[in-house]
């Protein structure tokens, strides 16, 4: 009765985990050549940028575009990020090759968040970052956010950098 109770616990918390589909797609498949020379986005990533205005829509900026001071100490960085929920910035903070989330938001090279909203896929309370880093090279990353039992959490829907995918999870995946 054990082992069966624990393999089904396991198999529920790999079905209730993200499932990150960003390398099953083919560039081939997932782009298409503009006449203007550039591609476009066509897989089944549904908050990639290029749907932006398609799949969903921008309904409120949160946090309007603005560049760290470089030098300036980092709590201008987080008073500029004073109306964004503490999870949502941890959530989005890359700890792991930073010391603080203060750190990480005053290391990039210009921030903005949005609300956004899907048109397909409904019941997902969206909230994208577009960062940019490296002088010209930047990243959207969505974030879902949910309350369970009374607790606020954002779950990472997508990141993508540069164009290319870098995750994506099934519930903003286009099912074919």
């Amino acid at each position: 009765m054990k082992s069966t109770l624990l393999a089904l616990s396991l198999l529920f918390s790999f079905t209730t985990s993200a499932q990150d589909i960003s390398r099953t797609e083919k560039w081939e498949d997932s782009h298409r050549d503009l006449p203007d020379g550039s591609t476009e986005y066509i897989g089944a990533c549904s908050t990639h940028q290029d749907y932006e205005g398609k799949l969903f829509k921008v309904t409120k900026t949160i946090v309007k575009y603005f560049e760290p001071e470089y030098n300036a100490p980092a709590q201008n960085t987080m008073r500029k990020l004073a109306k964004v929920e503490a999870e949502l910035l941890e959530a989005t903070a890359d700890i792991d090759n930073y010391n603080d989330m203060a750190e990480f938001f005053s290391s990039v090279d210009d921030i903005t968040l949005e609300k956004i909203e899907h048109k397909k896929i409904k019941g997902l309370d969206l909230y994208r970052w577009n960062i940019g880093v490296g002088g010209g090279n930047g990243y959207y990353e969505v974030f879902n956010r949910s309350v369970v039992n009374g607790k606020v959490k954002y779950e990472k829907m997508s990141h993508v950098f540069d164009g290319d995918i870098e995750f994506c999870d099934s519930k903003v995946w286009l099912k074919n």
